[in-house]
């Protein structure tokens, strides 16, 4: 499983990769205390809202992170001194891509996305899920309630729904990106692999892609963290000639 200091330590290393593309989404935010609206701004990597006066950030919804106080909050604590909120459930509305593959035209629609973090979780074992999403289009609306642990199934789920014209033209479906052979999170913990293109014709497995993914490259800016939900102008739809580290499908 990646640690909460490398997944932050991979985000630094490429903090300019997505700041021109600052988004805001509309949140719902729910705890024992209250429930409010705000919004979440993400770069395509990290996440950014401010709560009851402080500001939150993380890659994950289960990491969180800003000012200590627990007269407003539960939170997670880690061994030095911060901590992560917990026991809350989160609505977001975000834009998502899609391309037709038929009439070689890209398009957006919103996703609605239900999450619970902490000891509200409903799943044995599991500290947060994916409670539903929701993907509301133009010809029609398509809806995912199989309470699952990880973005990737959940967009997965959404996919097999859709026209078979209709592909999901996210992080997540790109050729170039992977997931670690070590685990991932919840959201936000797919890798980004689009500076090493040449690279990753010559992938054949895990253990390639291992050799391929050192501290030096991490640490240059060439492979660096995104979101499943987010997207870039380098986006490529995957074939059947492209080996990689996840469990999407769909391809040309």
């Amino acid at each position: 499983m990646l640690t909460r200091d490398y997944r932050v330590a991979a985000y630094a290393n490429h903090i300019g990769e997505y700041i021109k593309k600052m988004r805001k989404y509309e949140v719902i935010y729910q705890d024992k205390r209250s429930t409010e609206t705000t919004s979440l701004k993400s770069n395509g990597s990290n996440m950014h809202l401010t709560l009851r006066g402080i500001d939150f950030e993380g890659l994950d919804f289960e990491m969180l992170t800003g000012e200590i106080d627990e007269t407003k909050f539960d939170y997670e604590k880690f061994e030095d001194g911060s901590g992560a909120l917990t026991n809350f459930k989160i609505t977001i509305k975000m834009p998502l891509s899609l391309f037709d593959i038929s009439e070689k035209k890209t398009f957006t629609e919103t996703l609605t996305i239900h999450i619970v973090v902490g000891e509200t979780i409903t799943i044995k074992g599991l500290d947060s899920a994916i409670n539903s999403l929701t993907l509301s289009t133009s010809f029609g609306d398509f809806t995912f309630t199989k309470e699952l642990e990880w973005m990737e199934d959940v967009l997965i789920g959404i996919q097999k729904q859709l026209p078979d014209n209709i592909y999901l033209k996210t992080c997540l479906s790109c050729k170039y990106s992977n997931y670690s052979p070590y685990g991932n999170g919840m959201f936000g913990s797919i890798y980004c692999f689009k500076h090493l293109k040449d690279d990753l014709k010559e992938l054949n497995g895990k253990h390639d892609l291992l050799d391929l993914w050192t501290a030096e490259r991490v640490a240059e800016g060439k492979i660096f963290s995104v979101q499943e939900t987010f997207d870039c102008s380098e986006h490529q739809i995957p074939s059947k000639a492209d080996w990689y580290y996840k469990s999407w499908s769909k391809i040309v």
